[in-house]
């Protein structure tokens, strides 16, 4: 499933609310930079997300800590509570840690959007290129968390 990088609280609530907009159900991974873990750490990471405001009815953040080859940040950052980590598969514990926790321990990034590395016009214009990525996203529609079609959003109705 897609997801958004976010890189502070104002990009957490960003994602949330373009998500909300675009009338998105069920989970929203908001994924860390690459390799976060090791000067971010995952009790910084989760207050970003939980200062990024709470989700709508139905939106689930799930937030996913890049850990790159750090296995021991990846088993912190399980324990503190984040939903999943990304460890890359060459490193030599992450068989071990993805048995220890299964379908949390991923062995790449899941795709994902990341405003830092575009030049959206304004807030207007990324909050419109997030609902555009987010609502393509084939897993999503097979799972059935796009509640409204582009014509019907509950923005464009008024």
């Amino acid at each position: 499933m897609r997801g958004i990088v976010v890189r502070d609280a104002a990009g957490v609530a960003l994602a949330l609310r373009a998500a909300a907009e675009a009338g998105l159900r069920g989970p929203l991974p908001l994924l860390s930079p690459p390799g976060a873990a090791t000067w971010l750490g995952a009790p910084l990471f989760l207050a970003q997300i939980a200062a990024g405001g709470a989700a709508p009815p139905g939106l689930e953040p799930w937030p996913v800590l890049d850990c790159a080859l750090a296995p021991g940040h990846a088993l912190a950052a399980l324990r503190a509570g984040v939903a999943a980590v990304v460890l890359l598969p060459e490193c030599p514990a992450f068989p071990a840690l993805a048995a220890l926790a299964p379908g949390r321990v991923l062995p790449a990034a899941p795709p994902s959007l990341d405003l830092a590395a575009r030049n959206p016009r304004g807030r207007d214009g990324a909050l419109a290129e997030i609902a555009r990525w987010l609502a393509d996203d084939p897993a999503r529609q097979a799972a059935g968390h796009v509640a409204h079609g582009p014509d019907d959003s509950p923005k464009s109705l008024g």
